[in-house]
């Protein structure tokens, strides 16, 4: 009698926690325009629009100037029309456990981040998505420093 129990006490403690990690997995998914960031604490201005999309398991997210791209392309030359459509982008799966968010990349700009994993602190308090990491800069393919990176997305759709 106690093992069955136990063994339904530990089937209900498992489905407890699958739902409540498709309740924040769930509550991740929709489309998110960032808003803010900071590095080690201080503001850290972006150009442009950034925006990130989530599914129930991958990511994607884009970054592009507009007026540096109207920029570019006025000057109708090739290099430059490559150059204007050149912006950051990044995309991979993410897995969601408690309170940590953490990325996977597979895709990226930047070759040397293809392959890591990014962990963030989140909350998510109403159309508002809360992140805090650990971020490692790169110049010349080697890892210069780490920052904390903090960033706040507001959701679009």
């Amino acid at each position: 009698m106690k093992y069955a129990q136990r063994t339904a006490a530990l089937i209900l403690l498992c489905l407890l926690l699958s739902f409540v990690h498709a309740q924040q997995t769930a509550k991740l998914q929709g489309t998110w325009e960032l808003v803010s960031q900071k590095e080690d604490g201080k503001d850290h201005p972006f150009v442009g629009r950034q925006i990130k999309l989530l599914t129930a398991s991958h990511y994607v997210w884009v970054r592009q100037d507009k007026k540096q791209l109207e920029e570019l392309l006025a000057k109708k030359t090739q290099r430059d029309s490559i150059s204007a459509y050149a912006d950051a982008f990044g995309a991979g799966t993410y897995k969601v456990a408690g309170d940590t968010y953490t990325e996977t990349t597979e895709f990226f700009y930047a070759p040397q981040y293809i392959g890591t994993s990014l962990e963030f602190k989140f909350k998510v308090e109403g159309d508002m998505w809360y992140t805090s990491g650990h971020y490692s800069h790169f110049e010349g393919g080697k890892k210069i420093d780490e920052v904390v990176l903090e960033q706040v997305f507001k959701r679009i759709d």
